[in-house]
Protein backbone atom coordinates (compact mmCIF):
# COMPACT_ATOMS: atom_id res chain seq x y z
CA UNK A 1 0.00 0.00 0.00
CA UNK A 2 1.18 3.51 -0.70
CA UNK A 3 0.51 6.27 1.78
CA UNK A 4 0.08 9.90 0.86
CA UNK A 5 0.95 12.37 3.58
CA UNK A 6 0.42 16.12 3.66
CA UNK A 7 3.48 18.06 4.76
CA UNK A 8 3.60 20.21 7.95
CA UNK A 9 1.15 23.10 8.14
CA UNK A 10 1.43 26.37 10.12
CA UNK A 11 3.56 26.02 13.25
CA UNK A 12 2.30 27.28 16.65
CA UNK A 13 3.67 30.44 18.19
CA UNK A 14 6.05 30.03 21.14
CA UNK A 15 5.39 32.08 24.28
CA UNK A 16 6.85 35.56 23.90
CA UNK A 17 8.36 34.76 20.51
CA UNK A 18 7.53 35.57 16.91
CA UNK A 19 5.91 32.92 14.74
CA UNK A 20 8.38 30.95 12.68
CA UNK A 21 6.72 32.20 9.50
CA UNK A 22 7.48 35.80 10.53
CA UNK A 23 11.19 35.12 11.04
CA UNK A 24 13.89 36.38 8.70
CA UNK A 25 14.76 34.31 5.66
CA UNK A 26 12.76 31.72 3.80
CA UNK A 27 13.67 28.66 5.87
CA UNK A 28 10.10 28.16 7.16
CA UNK A 29 9.00 27.49 3.57
CA UNK A 30 11.93 25.15 2.96
CA UNK A 31 11.79 23.23 6.27
CA UNK A 32 8.88 20.86 5.45
CA UNK A 33 10.54 19.79 2.21
CA UNK A 34 13.85 19.20 3.97
CA UNK A 35 12.18 17.14 6.69
CA UNK A 36 10.27 15.12 4.11
CA UNK A 37 13.44 14.44 2.13
CA UNK A 38 15.22 13.34 5.32
CA UNK A 39 12.43 10.95 6.26
CA UNK A 40 12.21 9.26 2.85
CA UNK A 41 15.96 8.93 2.20
CA UNK A 42 17.69 5.63 2.86
CA UNK A 43 20.09 5.94 5.78
CA UNK A 44 23.65 4.60 5.57
CA UNK A 45 23.54 2.88 8.93
CA UNK A 46 20.37 0.87 8.28
CA UNK A 47 20.19 0.79 4.50
CA UNK A 48 16.49 1.52 4.90
CA UNK A 49 14.08 4.43 4.69
CA UNK A 50 12.89 5.43 8.18
CA UNK A 51 9.27 5.81 7.04
CA UNK A 52 9.15 2.28 5.64
CA UNK A 53 10.69 0.80 8.81
CA UNK A 54 7.96 2.42 10.90
CA UNK A 55 4.91 1.91 8.68
CA UNK A 56 5.97 -1.08 6.59
CA UNK A 57 5.21 0.66 3.31
CA UNK A 58 6.59 3.25 0.97
CA UNK A 59 5.51 6.89 1.14
CA UNK A 60 4.26 8.99 -1.74
CA UNK A 61 4.22 12.75 -1.75
CA UNK A 62 0.85 14.41 -2.42
CA UNK A 63 1.92 15.44 -5.92
CA UNK A 64 2.40 11.78 -6.89
CA UNK A 65 -1.16 10.98 -5.82
CA UNK A 66 -2.75 13.98 -7.56
CA UNK A 67 -0.75 13.71 -10.79
CA UNK A 68 -0.96 10.54 -12.84
CA UNK A 69 2.30 8.60 -12.85
CA UNK A 70 3.08 5.01 -13.80
CA UNK A 71 4.06 4.32 -10.22
CA UNK A 72 0.59 5.31 -8.96
CA UNK A 73 -1.65 4.41 -11.91
CA UNK A 74 -0.35 0.83 -12.24
CA UNK A 75 -1.48 0.05 -8.69
CA UNK A 76 -4.91 -1.46 -8.11
CA UNK A 77 -6.66 -1.93 -4.80
CA UNK A 78 -6.06 -5.70 -4.92
CA UNK A 79 -2.33 -5.28 -5.70
CA UNK A 80 -2.04 -2.67 -2.96
CA UNK A 81 -3.69 -5.00 -0.44
CA UNK A 82 -1.41 -7.88 -1.49
CA UNK A 83 1.71 -5.70 -1.31
CA UNK A 84 0.67 -4.35 2.10
CA UNK A 85 0.20 -7.88 3.49
CA UNK A 86 3.56 -8.95 2.08
CA UNK A 87 5.32 -5.83 3.43
CA UNK A 88 3.80 -6.33 6.89
CA UNK A 89 4.82 -10.01 6.88
CA UNK A 90 8.39 -9.07 6.03
CA UNK A 91 8.56 -5.93 8.20
CA UNK A 92 10.02 -7.67 11.26
CA UNK A 93 12.73 -9.30 9.12
CA UNK A 94 13.57 -5.93 7.53
CA UNK A 95 13.84 -4.34 10.97
CA UNK A 96 16.14 -7.12 12.19
CA UNK A 97 18.30 -6.77 9.07
CA UNK A 98 18.47 -3.00 9.68
CA UNK A 99 19.63 -3.63 13.27
CA UNK A 100 22.33 -5.98 12.00
CA UNK A 101 23.49 -3.39 9.45
CA UNK A 102 23.52 -0.72 12.18
CA UNK A 103 25.69 -2.91 14.41
CA UNK A 104 28.03 -3.59 11.49
CA UNK A 105 28.23 0.14 10.70
CA UNK A 106 29.07 0.89 14.35
CA UNK A 107 31.87 -1.70 14.29
CA UNK A 108 33.31 -0.11 11.12
CA UNK A 109 33.23 3.33 12.75
CA UNK A 110 34.78 1.94 15.95
CA UNK A 111 37.63 0.28 14.01
CA UNK A 112 38.27 3.53 12.11
CA UNK A 113 38.31 5.54 15.34
CA UNK A 114 40.60 3.09 17.13
CA UNK A 115 43.00 3.08 14.19
CA UNK A 116 43.22 6.89 14.20
CA UNK A 117 42.98 7.59 17.95
CA UNK A 118 46.06 7.52 20.12
CA UNK A 119 44.58 6.25 23.34
CA UNK A 120 46.59 6.65 26.53
CA UNK A 121 46.46 4.13 29.33
CA UNK A 122 47.61 4.80 32.88
CA UNK A 123 48.14 2.56 35.89
CA UNK A 124 47.14 3.31 39.46
CA UNK A 125 50.02 5.23 41.02
CA UNK A 126 51.17 6.89 37.76
CA UNK A 127 51.77 10.62 37.87
CA UNK A 128 49.98 12.68 35.22
CA UNK A 129 49.42 16.25 34.13
CA UNK A 130 45.89 17.41 33.30
CA UNK A 131 44.94 19.85 30.59
CA UNK A 132 44.00 23.39 31.59
CA UNK A 133 40.74 24.38 29.91
CA UNK A 134 39.67 27.89 28.99
CA UNK A 135 36.92 27.71 31.61
CA UNK A 136 39.35 26.71 34.38
CA UNK A 137 42.14 29.18 33.61
CA UNK A 138 42.78 31.87 36.17
CA UNK A 139 41.31 35.30 35.49
CA UNK A 140 43.62 37.39 33.33
CA UNK A 141 45.62 34.37 32.16
CA UNK A 142 47.23 35.01 28.82
CA UNK A 143 48.45 32.66 26.16
CA UNK A 144 51.85 32.31 27.81
CA UNK A 145 50.37 30.59 30.87
CA UNK A 146 50.86 26.80 31.08
CA UNK A 147 48.46 24.50 29.22
CA UNK A 148 48.99 21.63 31.68
CA UNK A 149 48.81 21.54 35.48
CA UNK A 150 49.87 19.01 38.04
CA UNK A 151 51.31 16.58 38.75
CA UNK A 152 48.42 14.44 39.97
CA UNK A 153 48.47 10.83 41.02
CA UNK A 154 46.14 8.29 39.37
CA UNK A 155 44.01 7.06 42.28
CA UNK A 156 41.70 4.69 40.40
CA UNK A 157 40.29 3.63 37.06
CA UNK A 158 36.67 4.77 36.69
CA UNK A 159 35.98 3.14 33.32
CA UNK A 160 37.34 2.82 29.82
CA UNK A 161 39.65 5.80 29.50
CA UNK A 162 38.40 7.55 32.67
CA UNK A 163 40.57 8.03 35.74
CA UNK A 164 40.18 9.25 39.30
CA UNK A 165 42.94 11.67 40.29
CA UNK A 166 44.29 12.99 43.56
CA UNK A 167 46.68 15.81 44.38
CA UNK A 168 50.15 15.16 45.74
CA UNK A 169 48.86 15.70 49.29
CA UNK A 170 46.08 13.08 48.85
CA UNK A 171 43.06 15.33 48.14
CA UNK A 172 40.74 13.59 45.62
CA UNK A 173 39.60 15.63 42.61
CA UNK A 174 35.80 15.91 42.46
CA UNK A 175 35.32 14.42 38.99
CA UNK A 176 36.85 11.76 36.77
CA UNK A 177 39.19 12.72 33.94
CA UNK A 178 39.29 11.31 30.43
CA UNK A 179 42.68 10.01 29.26
CA UNK A 180 42.52 12.38 26.28
CA UNK A 181 42.99 15.28 28.71
CA UNK A 182 45.87 13.65 30.62
CA UNK A 183 49.51 12.98 29.87
CA UNK A 184 52.20 11.12 31.77
CA UNK A 185 54.44 13.15 34.07
CA UNK A 186 58.09 12.21 34.51
CA UNK A 187 60.03 13.41 37.57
Amino acid sequence: MKWGIDIVGPLPQAKGKKRLEESKGNWPEVLPGVLWAYRITAKTGTGEILFSLVYGSEALIPVEIGEPSTRFTQATEESNDEELRMNLDLLEQRREAALIRMASQKKIIERYYNRKAHLRYFKIGDFVLKKVFQSTKTVGAGKLNPNWEGPYKVRGIAGKGAYELETMDGKVLPSNWNAVHLKIFYF
